[in-house]
């Protein structure tokens, strides 16, 4: 009886089928994403850009409150924001800062889905606005 009950069990871990393993977007993965911060396609008058993230979000969360934030560094008059160690999935980064050339705070966002590992870089478009 036990030899049968031994099998029944074998049997029956052997033909169950399993998921896969699908991370969460967020960190822990070896993908990262640069970030460009554009007005009118150009950024060598934006000041003070700071770039978020939202992890699993394809639009501004409705709270507020991003996963992830960094300050623009500027090299070459071009502000940029990188995130490094990031899982495959969707995200949805927003940035705001100064436009010195129409004298107005910028703001804007746009979903990304990462789908390879893999070093990435995205213009975000920004635009006049209240924040």
């Amino acid at each position: 009886m036990k030899r049968i009950l031994l099998l029944i069990f074998t049997i029956s871990l052997i033909s169950c089928e399993h998921d896969d393993f699908t991370p969460l977007p967020g960190k822990g993965g070896k993908a990262s994403m640069t970030i460009l911060p554009q007005h009118h396609t150009k950024s060598n008058l934006l000041d003070s850009m700071v770039v978020y993230v939202k992890y699993g979000a394809t639009d501004i969360p409705t709270d507020g409150i991003y996963d992830d934030s960094a300050v623009c560094n500027v090299v070459d008059s071009t502000p940029y924001a990188t995130f490094n160690n990031l899982q495959n999935g969707q995200y949805y980064f927003y940035s705001k800062g100064y436009d010195h050339y129409v004298l107005q705070r910028v703001k804007g966002g746009t979903g990304f889905r990462i789908k390879e590992q893999i070093a990435d870089t995205i213009t975000l478009a920004v635009t006049e606005g209240d924040h």
